[in-house]
């Protein structure tokens, strides 16, 4: 069943690629991105920045998506800014498109960090069995955990929050 979706992140690996994917398969889609490509047929380009909430409600509205596929990610210099901005960038995404009520869907498509631990964390002490899971306990270190963990559920007005167990499921598309 195609539908509306915004994929977030739209100029990245991720994000252009599922920007396609979805596409092909009948979906209209919106690409958000700081400078969204214009190289994706069909594709309706949103700029803005995730990080400016005016502007980024602005840019998104009368946007009535019913699914959001957020693909994007800033590296901070600690874990605690990771948190901080990547939180507040999802967050402003959701402010935004709430006054629609339109969404149904939400999927942070970030890949395996989520599950591995900081970048500086890789490879030391016990790593979580595979394949990972959502319901996995969350790691003892400070980390910024996507679906709902970092991004408290009050905080996505009861919209479903799915973090995909790999950036190459494409699953969740054929909802």
């Amino acid at each position: 069943m195609a539908g509306l979706a915004l994929v977030v992140g739209a100029s990245g690996i991720v994000g252009n690629n599922l920007a396609r994917h979805l596409r092909e398969r009948g979906w209209r889609v919106h690409g958000l991105a700081r400078r969204p490509p214009n190289d994706i047929d069909g594709m309706i380009a949103v700029a803005a920045d995730l990080l400016d909430a005016a502007s980024l409600r602005a840019a998104l509205h009368g946007l009535d998506p019913t699914a959001v596929f957020i693909s994007t990610w800033l590296r901070q210099t600690t874990e605690a800014e990771n948190i901080r901005v990547n939180s507040a960038m999802v967050r402003n995404v959701l402010e935004a498109l709430s006054p629609a009520g339109s969404v149904r869907h939400v999927a942070l498509v970030t890949g395996l960090k989520h599950y591995l631990g900081p970048f500086e964390s890789y490879g030391k002490g016990k790593l979580p069995a595979t394949p990972f899971r959502e319901e996995q306990p969350r790691l003892g270190i400070e980390n910024f955990c996507p679906g709902g963990r970092s991004i408290r559920r009050s905080e996505a007005r009861g919209l479903r929050l799915e973090h995909p167990p790999a950036a190459h499921d494409h699953r969740l598309c054929a909802r």
